[in-house]
C-alpha cells in the first residue's frame, strides 16, 4: 500500500532537485520520493536503498508536511570543545621537538604536563587529522635514504 504524495511537484522538478543536490543523505530521501513518484512500491524502494519500508514512510510524510526542507536531516546538539586548543597543541609540539617520541609517549607527556587524558587514537587524531603533522616512527631506515635521513635528524 503506497501513500499519496503530494500533487504540487511532477517527476521532472523532482528529478532537478536530485540533480543539483550535493548532500548525500538528502540526495538519498529525494531519490526514494523520485521513485515513489514514478511508480515504484514503497518495498522496492526500501530494498534499492537498503533501508525499511517503514523510513520510505517516514520520508514520504515529511515530504508531504515541508517538501524538500522537511526532508533535509536535522542536526542535533553542537560539538564538543576539545580539552586542548590549537595553540596549545602547538606548544606542545615545539616542547617535544626533536625528542623522538611516539605517539604513547606523546600521550603520557600530555597528561603528565596538561593533566588531560588522551587515548592513543585521540592523540593520532589531533596531530595526524588536524594539525597535519607527519609524525612517523622515531626511528632511522637503514637503506638508500639513510644518509639523507641522518642528516635530517642532525638538523633537528
Amino acid at each position: 500500500m503506497s501513500k499519496p504524495l503530494r500533487g504540487d511537484y511532477n517527476n521532472e522538478q523532482i528529478d532537478k532537485l536530485y540533480k543539483n543536490c550535493k548532500e548525500i543523505t538528502l540526495k538519498n530521501r529525494i531519490l526514494a520520493i523520485k521513485l515513489v513518484y514514478s511508480g515504484w512500491k514503497v518495498i522496492e524502494v526500501a530494498e534499492h536503498l537498503g533501508v525499511s519500508h517503514k523510513t520510505i514512510y517516514n520520508w514520504i510524510d515529511l515530504w508531504n508536511e515541508g517538501g524538500i526542507e522537511e526532508l533535509k536531516p536535522q542536526v542535533k546538539g553542537k560539538r564538543r570543545e576539545a580539552y586542548i586548543n590549537k595553540n596549545e597543541w602547538i606548544k606542545i609540539l615545539e616542547e617535544i621537538k626533536g625528542k623522538g617520541y611516539t605517539l604513547s609517549q606523546v600521550r603520557e607527556y600530555v597528561e603528565k604536563t596538561r593533566g588531560v587524558k588522551y587515548s592513543y587514537k585521540g592523540v593520532w587524531n589531533v596531530l595526524r587529522r588536524w594539525l597535519k603533522v607527519p609524525y612517523g616512527k622515531p626511528y632511522v631506515l637503514i637503506g638508500k635514504q639513510s644518509e639523507t635521513a641522518t642528516e635530517e635528524l642532525k638538523k633537528n
